[in-house]
């Protein structure tokens, strides 16, 4: 039984399965992760804050990033919400060296470390290619971390900086990506599992197979994460056992047509965002 389940009564748990789950990313990449949440557990509600103002993260100093995640923490905590999905690589790299958070550990669930695990355990792939933004590639937490967990795996990491900003202003067929891919992915030819190491690049997960003619598989991660909420959701008792009657509340830091009309393509569908300035 998970530590925050000792000493909670029934009702008590049922009150708190019946609260939100906090997501948040950079900008618009997130809602990737929120998808695939969505679909793997259907009762539940999501608070979604998307940090578009002060995208993009990747590029930001270390104290800059921990004051902009430290705040959207607090707002999730403001609305109620049993626990929270890191959906940003760059922002993962700081959480554990916050303090104060409104969260536990056991209420927390961030990008890397379940992919991380699954890849280090996994005997299939031995070559594996890493991308992702500066702030994630140049943490080491993919890289080091996997190194450290199954010593016999061949690890080519690499920054893609330019990518993500294409991703949210609409830049992805592949004639636009083409020069990118070429120049990013020297070195990775020899690979043969990718880890998108970034909420933004499940949008461009087939132009990176067909460049690689589908020699080389691009890791899935979104369906990843949600099952670790799963998980950890279902380890505390907090899968909320009914159809939540309420609606998806979506919060941005700045609203421009540009991130609406992207919110659509991550999502499939049209979403009513919510300015809230942190």
């Amino acid at each position: 039984m998970s530590k925050l389940s000792l000493g909670l009564n029934k009702n008590t748990i049922i009150g708190r399965s019946r609260q939100p789950i906090g997501v948040f990313d950079s900008g618009l990449g997130g809602l990737s992760i929120l998808k695939a949440l969505k679909d793997k557990l259907p009762n539940e509600r999501f608070v979604y804050y998307g940090d578009t103002a002060h995208l993009p993260y990747g590029d930001k100093s270390e104290n800059t990033l921990k004051e902009y995640v430290s705040s959207i923490f607090s707002f999730l905590n403001q609305q109620d919400c049993k626990l929270i999905v890191v959906a940003c690589n760059s922002a993962a790299t700081v959480i554990h060296k916050l303090e104060n958070l409104p969260f536990v550990d056991d209420q927390i669930v961030e990008v890397i470390s379940p992919i991380v695990a699954l890849i280090a355990e996994q005997k299939k792939y031995q070559r594996i290619g890493v991308i992702g933004t500066r702030k994630t590639i140049g943490s080491g937490m993919f890289d080091q971390k996997l190194s450290q967990l199954n010593s016999s795996l061949e690890i080519v990491a690499k920054a893609t900086p330019l990518l993500a900003p294409m991703i949210e202003d609409g830049f992805v067929e592949e004639d636009v990506l083409l020069p990118i891919f070429k120049r990013y992915f020297k070195g990775f030819e020899n690979c043969e599992l990718l880890i998108p190491a970034c909420t933004h690049y499940p949008i461009i997960y087939n132009q990176i197979e067909k460049y690689f003619d589908n020699g080389l598989k691009v890791l899935h991660t979104p369906k990843i994460i949600a099952e670790k909420v799963d998980q950890v959701l279902a380890n505390q008792q907090l899968i909320n056992p009914e159809k939540n009657d309420k609606e998806d509340s979506f919060y941005l830091s700045d609203i421009t047509n540009d991130f609406l009309r992207e919110a659509k393509l991550f999502l499939g569908s049209d979403v009513n965002f919510s300015l809230v300035s942190l």
